[in-house]
């Protein structure tokens, strides 16, 4: 349902959110929701939170009252860009290939050690396992 602002010089009805009647022309009045004293029923502007007339604390109507926000704003992803989450099945498979590849590492290392241990002795080199 749209909501209709009435023209004050034709009393035509006027789609809310226009400044002038598209029916004679005439500037229309924006009003401006007033905040209604609970104890006494003086109209107070919508920026006060106490009564000027008696002081008592304004509710905030309904139609006033903040949206519910989220707890927490996500921030917004750049296009092409995705968004991964921390979960415990990333962390395990991170686990796994860090343990594959300090396994590969390592065979590497002993392989070249290997080689350089070949060629310093030869083939036929023998641990001395005392006499």
């Amino acid at each position: 349902m749209e909501q209709k602002v009435k023209c004050p010089n034709c009393g035509q009805d006027t789609p809310a959110g226009k400044k002038f009647c598209g029916h004679c022309g005439a500037r229309l009045v924006i009003q401006v929701p007033q905040r209604v004293c609970p104890s006494c029923g003086a109209e107070n502007q919508p920026d006060q939170q106490f009564c000027s007339t008696c002081g008592a604390k304004l509710v905030v109507p309904a139609a006033m009252a903040a949206p519910p926000t989220a707890t927490e704003p996500k921030p917004a992803a750049k296009p092409g860009q995705v968004t991964v989450k921390p979960t415990w099945g990333l962390a395990w498979g991170l686990w796994w290939r860090m343990a594959l590849l300090s396994l590969l590492i390592s065979a590497v290392v002993y392989f070249i050690a290997m080689l350089v241990t070949i060629a310093a002795f030869g083939w036929e080199w023998k641990l001395p396992l005392g006499s």
